[in-house]
C-alpha cells in the first residue's frame, strides 16, 4: 500500500507542474497521497514523509515544500541522512538551493562521540549548535562530557568542533573548564588511564596518564601520580600521528620526575639511588614514500629501578631498555642503512655503534649461469664502556670495523622433489684505533689495527613430499588434510679466525637459547667468531586444510633438527660441547581459533636429557572464559609456570587471575585476583589483589583499583 501511495503522489506531482518546475524540484513522496497548493506554491506530503536532494534524504511526519523558494519544513521526528551521517531533530527548514538548514531539538553523531543541542543552523561546509553538549560515547551518568553555549563543526579537511566555553563534565558534575577548545575529527580521541592503591612500598597512591587532542595529528598530556612514602610524580606526555600523500609519521613520549623521599635501597650495580628519579621513553616511526623508514627509540632512566617503582606494567616488558635510531633506504634490491645505538643509562652495559652505516645486496642472479650472490659492506664506530662495573677502569673499549662480507650459492633441482645448493661465502674484516684497558679486563695486549678473514663452505640439501587426506570433521572444520614433509640437511664449515687476543671484542656472543644461526653472513657476534664445523639434520611438517573462502589454513607444524659438531666449542654454561650437540623438537597445533599450543624444546642428545622447555597452551571458550598456561624449562637454572584465567560473569563483569610458580622454590611467586567491570560504554574499572613472595622491590601484598578510559 505505502508503495502505491508514493507511485500516485509522484504521478499526481507531476500532472500538476510543469515539466521544468519539476526538473528543478527534489524529489517528495509520503505514505499519503501529496498535496499541492497552487496559490502559495507548496507541496504537502505527511505520513513517513520523504524529501531527497542529491545525496541527502530528510524523513519527517509531515514535509513542506514551497516550490517558488526551494525551501523545506519538516516537521515531527526528522531525521536527516548524508555520507553515512545521521540528524534527528524536532523540527527542520532545509534551503534546498543554498544546502543551508536550521534545526531545532536535535541530536546526531558518530561513535565514540554524540552531540546534542537546543538548535543549530548552516549549511554542508559549517554549522553552529546553541546549547550543545559533546559526549564520549553514550549519554548516561558516568560519561565524560563537554557543555559549551556555542559550538562550530566545520567540515572542511581538517573536520572539527570549536567550542567556545567548554565545561568539562563527568555525567552532570563539571570538572575543569576552558574559555575555548578546538577538537578534531579523525584523530585519537582522549586517553586517561587511573591507578589508585595500597602498596607497602610506596604506601597508599594514585597515577594517573592523560592525553587530549590538541591538533588534528597531536595530543598532549602528563603523568600526574601520588604515593604517601614517596611524594608527586610528575612529567609530560605526548602522541602524535600525521598523515599525507607522502609521508607517514608516528610516535609517543611518556616522561616522568619524583624527589623520591622513600626507602630506595640499592640499584642493579649495588650503588645507592639518589633522591632525584627521572624515567623518559620516547618511541618514533617515520615513512617517506615507499622507499625510506626511520625508526627511533630513546630510554633514560635516572637508575635501574625508576620504572620498576613508578610504572611496574612497562618494566616487566621491557627491563633492559634500549635507544637507538635507525633510517634505511630500499632500493629494487639493495638496502643501505644507519644506524645508531646509544648509552644514557650508567647501569647498563651497551655495545654503542656510533654510527654504523652499511649496505646490503639481496640474492641477485649472475648473468644466466644459475649462481646468486649476495653481500654486505659495513663500517661501524663500536664503544663499550665498563667504568661503571670496574671503578679503576682508565680507558674505554673502542674500535673503528669495517666488514665486508660475499656469499654465492648454485640452486641444483636434482628430481622435481630434491635440490642440492651450494654455498661458499667469505668474510673480511679490518680492525683499526682499537684501544683496551688490558690490565682491568684481563686481556692480553692487542694491536691497535688488525684484519681478518674467514672463509664459509656447505651445501642445503632439501627434499620435498606431500600427501593429501579426503578428511572431513565439523568441529575442528576440517574440509581436507594435506600433509608437508621437507627433510633439510645442512652442512657448514667456517675457517678458523685465529684472532682470540688480536680484537677489542665488544660485538661478542650473547646468551641466547634459540637455535644457532648458521650462515656466516647472518651472525652478529662479528668479534667473536670462532672456528665451526658442523651439520644440521632437520625433518619440518606442515598440516593444513581448506580456508573457508580461499586458501588454506594451518592446522599444525611439527618440526626437528640435530646439530652435530665436528668442531667443538664452549656451551652457555661452560661446559664443552659433545658431538651430538642438541636436539631441538618444535611443536605448533592451532586447529581452531579457539585452540593454540605452542612448544619449543632442546635435548642433550647423547643423555637424551631435557634441557630446555617453552610451552604456551591457549583456550577460549567463546565469549564465556580464556585460559593460558606457559612453562619454562631451563636445566638447572629456571622452572617456573604462568597460569593466566579470564571468566566473564556477564557483558559488564569478568573474573580474571594470573599466578606464577617456581618449582624450584616450590613458591607461588605471585598470584593475583580480580575483577573486571564497565560502566556505561565510556570507562573501564579493574580492581586487582596481589600477592608476592620473596619480590626483591615489590611488596608482599598490593591492593590496586585501575580506570580507564574505554577507546572506541
Amino acid at each position: 500500500m505505502p508503495r502505491i501511495a508514493r507511485i500516485l503522489s509522484f504521478s499526481f506531482l507531476y500532472a500538476t507542474l510543469s515539466s521544468q518546475i519539476f526538473a528543478a524540484l527534489p524529489e517528495l513522496s509520503s505514505i499519503e497521497p501529496l498535496v499541492f497548493d497552487e496559490g502559495a506554491q507548496k507541496l504537502v506530503a505527511r505520513g513517513d514523509a520523504r524529501l531527497d536532494v542529491e545525496n541527502t534524504r530528510v524523513r519527517a511526519d509531515s514535509i513542506t515544500y514551497y516550490q517558488e523558494y526551494g525551501l523545506a519544513d519538516a516537521l515531527g521526528n526528522v531525521a536527516v541522512s548524508r555520507d553515512g551521517g545521521r540528524l534527528i531533530a524536532d523540527r527542520m527548514s532545509f534551503d534546498t538551493e543554498n544546502s543551508a538548514f536550521s534545526v531545532d531539538i536535535l541530536r546526531t553523531g558518530q561513535w565514540p562521540f554524540y552531540l546534542s543541542g537546543v538548535s543549530a543552523g548552516g549549511d554542508t561546509d559549517q554549522m553552529e549548535i546553541n546549547g550543545a553538549t559533546v559526549y564520549y560515547g553514550n549519554p548516561g551518568r558516568f560519561t565524560l562530557n563537554a557543555s559549551s553555549d556555542k559550538v562550530e563543526f566545520i567540515n572542511e579537511e581538517d573536520r572539527r568542533i570549536k567550542m567556545h566555553g567548554a565545561t568539562l563534565r563527568l555525567g552532570t558534575i563539571p570538572f575543569f573548564y576552558l574559555p575555548s577548545y578546538t577538537y578534531y575529527l579523525g584523530t585519537s580521541p582522549y586517553h586517561l588511564d587511573l591507578n589508585g592503591g595500597t602498596d607497602g612500598e610506596l604506601g597508599t597512591y594514585i597515577q594517573t596518564t592523560t592525553l587530549f587532542p590538541v591538533t588534528p595529528w597531536l595530543r598532549l598530556g602528563a603523568n600526574v601520580d601520588y604515593y604517601s612514602k614517596r611524594g608527586p610524580l610528575v612529567g609530560p606526555t605526548a602522541q602524535y600521528v600525521y598523515n599525507s600523500s607522502t609521508q607517514r609519521i608516528v610516535g609517543a613520549l611518556s616522561t616522568g620526575f619524583i624527589d623520591d623521599s622513600g626507602e630506595r635501597d640499592l640499584d642493579l650495580l649495588d650503588r645507592t639511588i639518589e633522591s632525584e628519579r627521572i624515567f623518559a621513553e620516547w618511541r618514533h616511526k617515520h615513512y617517506i614514500g615507499e622507499r625510506f623508514t626511520a625508526t627511533a627509540q630513546a630510554s633514560y632512566w635516572s637508575d635501574s629501578e625508576v620504572t620498576r617503582d613508578f610504572r611496574d606494567d612497562y618494566y616487566d616488558d621491557n627491563q633492559n631498555p634500549d635507544s637507538f635510531i635507525e633510517g634505511v633506504y630500499a632500493g629494487d634490491n639493495y638496502f643501505i642503512s644507519a644506524f645508531g645505538r646509544f648509552r644514557p643509562n650508567e647501569f647498563q652495559l651497551v655495545q654503542e655503534r656510533l654510527p654504523e652505516i652499511r649496505f646490503d645486496l639481496l640474492p641477485i642472479p649472475v648473468f644466466n649461469t644459475g649462481i646468486y650472490q649476495r653481500g654486505s659492506a659495513s663500517y661501524t664506530r663500536l664503544r663499550e664502556d665498563f667504568s661503571d662495573f670496574f671503578p679503576t677502569l682508565d680507558e674505554v673499549t673502542e674500535a673503528d670495523r669495517f666488514d665486508l662480507v660475499y656469499r654465492i650459492e648454485r640452486p641444483f633441482l636434482l628430481t622435481d622433489w630434491l635440490t642440492f645448493t651450494p654455498i661458499a661465502g667469505a668474510r673480511f674484516t679490518q680492525y683499526d684505533n682499537q684501544e683496551l684497558d688490558v690490565d682491568t679486563l684481563g686481556a692480553t695486549l692487542i694491536d691497535d689495527s688488525y684484519s681478518r678473514d674467514i672463509y664459509e663452505l656447505g651445501f642445503d640439501l632439501e627434499a620435498r613430499a606431500y600427501a593429501s587426506y579426503p578428511t572431513f570433521n565439523e568441529t575442528w572444520g576440517i574440509d581436507g588434510l594435506r600433509h608437508l614433509v621437507r627433510p633439510v640437511v645442512r652442512y657448514r664449515y667456517y675457517s678458523d679466525p685465529d684472532s682470540v687476543n688480536e680484537i677489542a671484542a665488544i660485538n661478542r656472543q650473547s646468551f641466547d637459547l634459540n637455535r644457532p644461526l648458521l650462515n656466516l653472513s647472518d651472525l652478529r657476534n662479528v668479534d667473536s667468531l670462532a672456528e665451526a664445523h658442523l651439520v644440521r639434520l632437520g625433518v619440518e611438517n606442515l598440516y593444513q586444510t581448506r580456508a573457508k573462502g580461499y586458501g588454506s589454513r594451518t592446522l599444525a607444524a611439527l618440526n626437528f633438527y640435530q646439530d652435530v659438531l665436528f668442531e667443538k666449542n664452549t656451551r652457555y654454561d661452560g661446559d664443552e660441547q659433545d658431538t651430538f650437540n642438541a636436539t631441538w623438537v618444535e611443536l605448533i597445533i592451532s586447529p581452531a581459533p579457539w585452540l593454540k599450543f605452542d612448544l619449543a624444546s632442546r635435548f642433550k642428545t647423547e643423555s637424551f636429557t631435557l634441557e630446555e622447555l617453552r610451552t604456551r597452551t591457549s583456550l577460549i571458550s567463546g565469549e564465556i572464559w580464556e585460559i593460558g598456561l606457559s612453562t619454562d624449562l631451563l636445566n638447572r637454572q629456571i622452572d617456573q609456570y604462568r597460569l593466566d584465567f579470564i571468566y566473564r560473569l556477564n557483558e559488564r563483569y569478568a573474573l580474571l587471575l594470573n599466578t606464577r610458580f617456581d618449582a624450584d622454590t616450590g613458591d607461588f611467586t605471585k598470584f593475583s585476583i580480580g575483577m573486571r567491570t564497565r560502566i556505561g560504554s565510556t570507562w573501564e574499572i579493574l580492581y586487582a589483589l596481589t600477592f608476592r613472595e620473596d619480590a626483591r622491590r615489590e611488596s608482599d601484598v598490593e591492593f590496586n583499583i585501575s580506570v580507564r578510559l574505554a577507546q572506541p
